[in-house]
């Protein structure tokens, strides 16, 4: 096992340095993934989307999203907020406008505009150590986070299948 906060943290500086991520969304069996811009406040993430857009349409049916960035992927649960400029949107207004404050400026206030906020449940990265990789896993809702050779990494039965919040 790893030390669950040490992860953690380097999860969070990691997506502090960074502004954009692939979001995966799906429906109906139908799988979308579009480069989105973000700001994160700790490992919660705020993306400004028109509410007419194929993600937002797509969120609305399936919660359940993935985010790549780099050799990290999450498994993760995606809330539509609504209106950037409404009190539900204060953290994640706040987290855009200190990142990026010209693009929350620009698109806050025109008609349509939705803040979504996706939180990751389990993210898996690629880790090298000692000149050979392994799989570092950051289990978000068991509080555990330890590494795995890639020869022991299975693919759990029906993970492609049952929703995030079944298994």
């Amino acid at each position: 096992m790893l030390d669950f906060e040490k992860v953690r943290e380097e999860k969070v500086r990691f997506f502090e340095n960074h502004h954009t991520i692939v979001l995966a969304t799906s429906h109906n069996g139908e799988v979308t993934a579009r480069t989105v811009s973000y700001a994160s406040e700790g490992l919660d993430f705020y993306i400004l989307s028109w509410n007419h857009h194929e993600k937002i349409l797509q969120l609305k049916e399936n919660p359940n999203v993935a985010l790549a960035r780099d050799n990290v992927s999450m498994k993760c649960v995606a809330e539509i907020l609504g209106n950037p400029l409404d009190e539900k949107c204060k953290t994640g207004a706040e987290a855009i406008r200190k990142k990026r404050p010209r693009e929350f400026e620009t698109y806050c206030r025109i008609p349509g505009m939705t803040m979504i906020k996706v939180t990751p449940r389990y993210i898996k990265s690629w880790v090298p150590i000692d000149n050979r990789f392994y799989i570092e896993h950051l289990d978000l809702e068991k509080g555990q986070a330890y590494l795995q050779k890639p020869a022991e990494h299975k693919m759990q039965p029906n993970s492609l299948t049952d929703p995030i919040g079944k298994r």
